[in-house]
């Protein structure tokens, strides 16, 4: 074949793709996309926008909520799926919310200390980091201490499964304590565990005496990654 019937035959079949693909889109008139906004969540994997289109979810849209900006598309047929939420104006998959804490007993207060968290949550998915540092007006109440997940933890096959992740102590006169981040299944919460300051003492759940007797500059770090329910 010369190079000018190559390039006939190669625009002939270029012509006969291009007439498929309108073939295709005439036999699915009206299928199209665009951008909505979720006005209510179903509880059958569906999402209503605020003019009124049902969607249904497709899997990875997990954790809807009411004001996501999503994309949806629909078929010929009439058939509409929603694709998920756009992402974040600053392109970073992490999203801040504090995480309010307490205890098992008396509840602390904050005072002039700071607190603050960040979760990451793809799919079903969701790794949370949460800082804290103690103030001159901190209290600590009693009982174990406790942070609030930025979405309630999945129940797992027995009640004393749970997730784990890293966690330190730090006492800002002396020393760091490390231990371990612990939600259980179901739980709302995440709480930090450490042997005691004692030597040889037993693994337990921070209060205000432990790992040491907390004060004004002692902080805390805890990150785990877990399954929201």
């Amino acid at each position: 074949m010369s190079t000018a019937q190559t390039r006939i035959f190669v625009a002939e079949l270029a012509d006969a793709y291009q007439a498929q693909v309108q073939a295709a889109g005439a036999q699915s008139p009206g299928s199209d996309w665009r951008l909505a906004t979720v006005a209510s969540v179903g509880g059958s994997g569906t999402v209503t926008m605020s003019d009124g289109t049902v969607a249904r979810r497709m899997e990875d849209y997990v954790n809807p909520e009411v004001g996501d900006l999503v994309v949806i598309a629909w078929s010929g047929t009439g058939q509409v799926l929603c694709h998920g939420r756009l992402g974040t104006g600053t392109g970073s998959s992490w999203t801040t919310y504090v995480p309010t804490w307490s205890t098992t007993g008396t509840a602390p207060a904050l005072g002039n200390g700071s607190l603050a968290g960040e979760y990451c949550l793809i799919g079903d998915r969701c790794e949370v980091v949460i800082t804290m540092i103690c103030g001159s007006t901190t209290t600590y109440g009693t009982g174990q201490f406790r942070w609030l997940l930025p979405f309630a933890a999945a129940t797992l096959a027995n009640a004393n499964f749970h997730w784990t992740g890293s966690g330190i102590a730090t006492d800002a006169a002396a020393a760091y304590y490390p231990g371990t981040a612990r939600i259980q299944s179901g739980s709302q919460y995440v709480m930090g565990l450490s042997p005691g300051s004692a030597t040889g003492s037993t693994v337990a759940e921070w209060n205000s005496t432990r790992p040491f007797t907390w004060g004004n500059g002692d902080y805390v770090g805890l990150q785990v990654t877990y399954r929201i329910a």
